[in-house]
């Protein structure tokens, strides 16, 4: 066996990525935490940037969109004999290791019943992805629009190659109004808002105008990230505050596409991979919504999100004003009763972005916006999900 350590310079752009990744500058348009470490990045947009001819001159955000989707691949792990404290041999996985290729642990589909996901569920019942999930799951906000609910049940009828599993936290919109209408002389009446419900990214503004802000979002972190990884730790068989073994691998697919490549985030869990099947595959949305067509087997599914998400796009609401009435009642009077639910300040909480009444605006005169994610979140938010929402 050579002992000898391996030089610096036959690592590879990738390798000498992930160990400095702390200390590097981000990469212009790329937020932190990005699954794409910097450094293969840039070595992507360069490589991008050679091959395309003078004629063609894209911005920022398309070439970062461009570099991520060349620079997704399918994670490879790897064993690897290395040594514990006391000089023994102990096995180690990981997904940069030299050793034996390996399967993960298990492959979990994060299943949010949209275009995507649905997508990405199906054509792996249809035998056309290179692997099959173990599970997928759906996390239950409780504020689903209706046909999200009757597509999950389709799921579950056409899907036979893996169990599909509910999991919740509560009830999102009864949460918000409680928080926002707390009890006169209770305990959740002393605490902040944010401290009362993990709240969604609402707006907040002054009644006598002013800027606009936004609340920190931690809805998706709380209602839906956090039931599935419970979920995942049951399905392993690990105890609540127990430890994962550090053998486990589960692999997280998650049905971002190629025009949402920048939604791809880090998994925090070292024991957990994300993977992101469609954009390996170079799969768009509009490929997605094509599949359905030529496949002519499946039932179109509608766009998965809450019915009052803040990250709406103007054409959702318009969308919803006119062809779903009850879905937009609800809307409206969650919104009506979240309007003074920070304390101590006149400052109110509102839906939209105007800052405005959401009964109030007529979004059947207000004029198309366009954006990459057609009319599932308006793009000045669409990098801030998590890639678990809105697929």
């Amino acid at each position: 066996m050579n002992d000898k350590p391996i030089k610096k310079a036959a690592v590879g752009y990738k390798e000498q990525g992930k160990s400095r990744a702390a200390n590097q500058k981000p990469v212009e348009g790329v937020k932190p935490g990005f699954a794409i470490n910097h450094e293969q990045m840039e070595f992507e947009r360069r490589k991008l940037l050679e091959e395309m001819s003078a004629k063609m001159k894209p911005n920022k955000r398309q070439l970062n969109m461009m570099a991520a989707v060349a620079a997704t691949e399918e994670p490879v792990y790897r064993k690897c004999l290395d040594l514990t404290l006391n000089g023994k041999p102990k096995e180690n996985e990981g997904t940069d290791q030299h050793g034996e290729v390996r399967d993960p642990t298990m492959r979990i589909l994060s299943l949010g019943a949209g275009v995507q996901s649905s997508c990405l569920a199906l054509m792996a019942q249809e035998g056309l992805t290179k692997h099959k999930p173990d599970f997928m799951i759906f996390a239950d906000t409780g504020w689903e629009p209706k046909f999200v609910y009757e597509h999950v049940e389709y799921l579950k009828k056409a899907i036979t190659i893996c169990p599909i599993i509910t999991v919740e936290r509560g009830n999102l919109r009864e949460d918000l109004i409680k928080a926002a209408n707390p009890e006169p002389g209770s305990r959740e009446e002393e605490k902040s808002f944010a401290g009362r419900v993990p709240n969604p990214p609402l707006f907040a503004a002054r009644p006598n105008g002013g800027r606009v802000g936004m609340l920190y979002r931690q809805c998706t972190h709380d209602y839906k990230v956090i039931p599935i990884q419970k979920k995942m730790r049951e399905l392993l068989g690990v105890k609540p505050k127990y430890r994962v073994p550090k053998d486990t691998i589960v692999e997280q697919w998650i049905g971002i596409s190629t025009d949402e490549a920048m939604r791809m985030k880090k998994a925090r869990m070292p024991w957990l991979t994300s993977r992101w099947p469609l954009i390996e595959m170079k799969m768009s949305r509009a490929d997605c919504l094509q599949w359905y067509r030529d496949i002519n087997k499946h039932p179109m599914p509608g766009k998965s999100s809450c019915i009052g998400c803040p990250y709406h796009h103007n054409d959702q609401w318009k969308n919803m004003q006119k062809n779903y009435p009850e879905d937009w009642e609800d809307a409206c009077d969650l919104d009506d009763k979240i309007r003074h639910g920070l304390k101590n300040t006149e400052t109110e909480l509102f839906l939209h972005k105007s800052a405005k009444p959401l009964r109030s605006i007529d979004f059947q005169a207000a004029k198309p916006q366009q954006n990459l994610f057609g009319e599932t979140f308006d793009e000045e938010f669409a990098d801030e999900c998590e890639g678990i929402c809105g697929v």
